[in-house]
């Protein structure tokens, strides 16, 4: 299905962000989410905490899918800003330093593939950690420095 992502902050993301939660499950169940039209679900046959596969020109993310809180807005999602959001969204910034958080053309697809904790998502991305996927978790990953 063919649709446009917006994105934005959410009072639940932004207390587990305060929280100091971002390495953890509660955090990814809050904020790697994309919150879809009821109708929408139901012409993908999806029920809320079912995966997707998001993709734009930029990025591929799997993400949970939830029933909006501002419907009706059919063929649109809308996705907290967050790590999840980075990897789909445009990098321009027209000048301004802001990347474009709005507006998105994306295609999504019901999926079975899971949905990545931070650690694993920073890993696969940007080989941030260089681990293998089940080394990494909801726990901070510390290395020392070398002298």
């Amino acid at each position: 299905m063919e649709v446009i992502i917006n994105t934005g902050t959410s009072i639940i993301q932004a207390f587990y962000e305060k929280k100091g939660s971002t390495l953890k499950d509660e955090y990814r169940q809050s904020t790697a989410v994309a919150f879809m039209d009821v109708k929408d679900m139901e012409k993908m046959s999806l029920k809320p905490r079912d995966k997707i596969k998001v993709q734009t020109d930029w990025g591929e993310v799997i993400l949970f899918v939830d029933k909006s809180h501002d419907s009706p807005h059919e063929g649109m999602i809308f996705i907290p800003k967050g790590p999840w959001a980075n990897i789909v969204i445009s990098p321009e910034t027209y000048c301004c330093n802001i990347p474009t958080y709005k507006g998105i053309p994306a295609s999504i697809t019901k999926t079975d593939e899971e949905v990545l904790l931070v650690s694993q998502l920073m890993n696969k991305t940007y080989n941030k950690y260089n681990l293998s996927p089940e080394n990494l978790s909801d726990k901070p990953i510390y290395k020392k420095k070398e002298d």
